[in-house]
């Protein structure tokens, strides 16, 4: 790693950068159920600490022409425009901070590429560096035989993706090494990465794989050798893979999933049909931002389901015209076009096969996926868009306005935001459990201090509000309970277990008339529920009240 970073030793700050951007996206959760908002905080925080270097520090700085800029400018306001109509704002501010973020590193990770000789094969070196991180923290958690092995993500395909997204790199670097040493090591490193896809047992990850190997063979004549030894190298492990042991091992391992193939396409559907359906309410600015979470529950008539929420429709394109409508679907498909013909200028170099690569696996993923919410996919991503764009956009001597200085000040409350979602995430673990087993082992004095406002959702899309009232009901805190769950109601409106909560509220302190309401909203949607169906007829004896 020193000997990497110590070529070209002018822009040795410009490699650490790229470096410390690439690891950030594999940083652990540190206590949080979910381990990106830490990862975003890292990312915010270097390159805050970029900005201030290339324009306070470094003699070559480099400024952005605001003009220049005008795409992303005009989608910053519509998409501020687009949180606004949203019905949970707070939710929108929480998709809003990770855009800041994706779109400050993309600036910056191209500023350094513009001063790095020879950034394409530096990338390579350190995307490396990632996937012998990844395959070596997957064969570690493979070999702890738990009920939760999914790599260095919460997601084995998130897990499987970034290896694969990489593994385009590390066979370019191969391509280009000269040394016998070096290509055998980076050879080694190529199977160990193969081995680790291959346990993470990811669908999306085997055919990308394929994809991969077969655009390399269509395109790039002299790696087909190379291509022919991988694979044979790589074979060798079905040996063991067909063992008896192995076996065993692996139907250990995924005895623990919830979801087979089969249902997990199953639910792909499902959400894509409510994409749509929720688009044709509000096609043309869509739903808002970040309201698929909320907004999916109400075409939802699924009681007892394997998958809490749906918190990604799994395709941004879709996910993208549902909450932005069509015109933020615009805005995203410009940036892919504008990224193909960035692409096309590279048809004379020897980059262009891997760049072509890297645009089928990045649309593929997208298409039944959901990378651009996850570090450890999308940012590997931004930092080769950043390679792309840097062959023509841009130039040093652009002085009249620095886009970065706006992108500094925007940085900061996004790192504060995301550092409330990393404690929403951290106590949110606690709130589950204790859900999940009925009890309560936090005392009222704890519960006052958690913050439920943003943001106001939980990870599986019930409000924080809604966990927090659990604990003032089991105290006979009745009010404080039904004071919790209205804002419940007011931040998702759709949620199932805030009204069951609220019924209970309701029949515990006689409020019957509410209660009645209330049951018969549920049982008009869940009408083959029997629980239901026996409270509205106690209340209704009750109430006196005849169907």
């Amino acid at each position: 790693m020193l000997r990497i970073l110590k070529q070209n030793k002018k822009y040795s700050i410009e490699k650490i950068y790229l470096l410390l951007v690439s690891l950030s996206t594999l940083l652990p959760g540190f206590g949080a159920i979910d381990n990106n908002p830490i990862r975003w905080m890292s990312l915010g925080a270097v390159a805050i600490l970029f900005i201030l270097y290339n324009n306070f520090i470094s003699q070559d700085k480099l400024k952005i022409n605001f003009e220049k800029s005008v795409i992303v400018i005009l989608s910053g306001i519509y998409l501020v425009f687009n949180s606004l109509i949203a019905d949970n704002l707070n939710e929108s501010i929480i998709s809003l901070y990770k855009l800041v973020i994706i779109v400050s590193v993309f600036y910056t990770c191209f500023i350094a590429v513009r001063k790095i000789d020879n950034p394409l094969i530096f990338i390579c070196q350190i995307f490396s560096i990632s996937i012998f991180l990844e395959s070596a923290f997957t064969l570690i958690d493979f070999s702890s035989i738990n009920d939760s092995f999914t790599g260095i993500s919460q997601n084995r395909n998130i897990s499987s993706s970034s290896i694969v997204f990489k593994l385009i790199f590390l066979i370019y670097l191969i391509h280009n090494s000269k040394l016998f040493s070096t290509k055998l090591v980076l050879k080694i490193l190529e199977v160990l990465a193969l081995f680790s896809i291959i346990l993470l047992q990811s669908r999306l990850g085997l055919i990308s794989v394929l994809t991969i190997y077969l655009l390399y063979f269509i395109l790039m004549k002299p790696l087909r050798k190379n291509i022919y030894i991988s694979l044979l190298i790589s074979s060798l492990f079905f040996l063991y893979f067909n063992s008896n042991d192995f076996q065993n091992k692996i139907e250990k391992t995924y005895s623990f999933q919830n979801l087979g193939d089969d249902d997990s396409t199953i639910q792909r559907l499902s959400f894509y049909q409510t994409s749509i359906s929720l688009f044709n309410k509000n096609p043309l600015f869509g739903n808002g931002l970040g309201s698929w979470k909320y907004k999916s529950l109400q075409n939802d008539n699924t009681e007892n389901k394997k998958v809490l929420v749906p918190y990604y429709t799994h395709n941004d394109f879709l996910q993208t015209l549902m909450e932005t409508g069509l015109m933020g679907l615009l805005i995203y498909l410009i940036f892919f076009l504008l990224l193909i013909r960035n692409i096309l200028s590279f048809r004379n170099h020897k980059a262009f096969a891997p760049m072509i690569i890297v645009f089928v696996i990045v649309i593929y993923n997208s298409l039944i996926n959901f990378p651009i919410h996850r570090t450890q996919e999308y940012i590997p991503f931004i930092i080769c868009c950043a390679f792309i764009f840097s062959k023509r956009v841009f130039t040093k001597k652009d002085k009249k306005s620095n886009l970065l200085t706006i992108m500094l000040i925007l940085l900061i409350p996004s790192i504060f935001i995301a550092k409330n979602e990393y404690h929403a995430l951290k106590i949110q673990g606690i709130l589950l459990k204790d859900y999940s087993n009925n009890t309560f082992s936090l005392d009222l004095k704890q519960v006052e201090k958690i913050g439920y406002k943003l943001p106001n959702l939980a990870s599986n899309a019930v409000p924080i509000s809604t966990y927090l009232s659990r604990y003032y009901f089991n105290e006979k805190k009745i009010y404080e309970s039904i004071k919790l769950l209205n804002y419940s109601l007011s931040v998702n409106k759709y949620d199932l277990m805030t009204k069951e909560l609220q019924l209970k509220n309701y029949i515990f302190t006689n409020q019957n008339n509410k209660a009645y309401e209330l049951v018969k909203d549920l049982l008009n949607k869940y009408p083959n529920n029997k629980n239901y169906s026996q409270i509205f007829q106690a209340i209704s004896r009750d109430l006196e009240i005849k169907d």
